[in-house]
């Protein structure tokens, strides 16, 4: 039942565009000075498809604002803030002017920043992909502890391990690795498959790994989306054997944009084996979260519920993005 109600709300909640968000404070205009010609800043390659790009322009002094570069030269940058405001800065006294990737100007004008756990939902992928040299540190439940780059637009690999097992005196060295290849298709449709795996030495006798391979497939936009995802465990040993197990996961999450820093995350799994019998209740886990974010960090907090517990399991990660 809580599956269902979840999936439904975020599909009802896909066609919504939510409008709240706060208008960013714009700088008091630079006090006009004459051009240094030594002085020189970075300028935005122009667009190709010929649109009017975000910029963020660092001033020498620290402050920082974005809008759109309407014009430049030698002597005065203009740029147009979101509220359709004009500012003429001295050039002298800007000092940098890059494309901001991160950001976007919505159809009234306001700026939000980029949901930056966008290719993840609680422990799920989604199918879009991190960008070259953007990443992010995540830390799950106070234990699990991960690292995630994207090495290209398209490949993203994946570090981390159970910190606590090392300072506990868990025999071996635990790890966990992971993979993940994918791209885009339209604007809407994000295609990505991998794979998992934990190495954890030791535990119940066991010496190997054991992990999944996935395929996820998601619609939407970074703001709202569902993905549908499918997987196999699989289990490695030390001799050099290795299975894929008969079972089948399939994951059903989504996001919803709510504000311009809150968003709602559901996760849903359903773990099916063939052994199970046509009777047999299927082993399902969901999950529901609020995503507290802003330009480089995120915290998302919720429960997962287990069947046969009588509470949801609490659920904290924090994340702090980078590139």
């Amino acid at each position: 039942m809580f599956a269902t109600t979840t999936s439904l709300a975020l599909t009802a909640l896909l066609a919504l565009s939510p409008q709240d968000a706060t208008s960013p404070e714009s700088p008091a205009p630079a006090e006009a000075e004459a051009p240094a010609a030594s002085e020189t800043f970075t300028q935005p390659p122009p667009s190709e498809s010929g649109k009017r790009e975000l910029s963020r322009i660092t001033l020498k002094d620290g402050q920082e604002l974005h809008g759109v570069v309407v014009h430049q030269d030698q002597r005065v940058v203009v740029v147009e803030l979101a509220d359709g405001d004009r500012m003429e800065l001295p050039a002298r006294q800007v000092k940098d002017i890059a494309v901001e990737r991160n950001a976007q100007v919505r159809d009234d004008g306001e700026i939000w920043f980029q949901d930056p756990n966008r290719t993840r939902y609680l422990y799920a992928p989604s199918g879009m992909m991190l960008r070259q040299g953007e990443g992010y540190f995540s830390q799950k439940e106070l234990f699990f502890s991960s690292l995630s780059i994207g090495l290209t637009d398209n490949i993203t690999v994946q570090a981390g391990a159970v910190l606590p097992a090392w300072l506990l005196g868990a025999p071996g060295f635990n790890f966990i690795g992971g993979i993940k290849v994918g791209g885009s298709i339209g604007d809407r449709l994000h295609l990505a498959a991998g794979a998992q795996g934990l190495v954890m030495p030791g535990l119940g006798g066991y010496s190997g790994a054991v992990g999944f391979v996935f395929g996820t497939a998601t619609y939407g936009t970074a703001d709202a989306h569902l993905s549908l995802g499918l997987g196999k465990p699989f289990t490695l040993t030390l001799n050099g054997g290795g299975s894929l197990d008969s079972s089948v996961i399939a994951t059903l999450s989504g996001n919803i944009r709510v504000s311009r820093r809150v968003a709602l995350v559901t996760e849903n799994w359903l773990m099916a084996s063939p052994d199970m019998g046509i009777y047999g209740q299927l082993p399902m886990l969901n999950s529901l979260a609020v995503r507290l974010f802003g330009e480089s960090w995120a915290v998302d907090l919720g429960g997962i519920r287990v069947p046969g517990l009588p509470i949801p399991i609490p659920w904290l990660d924090f994340a702090y993005n980078f590139g």
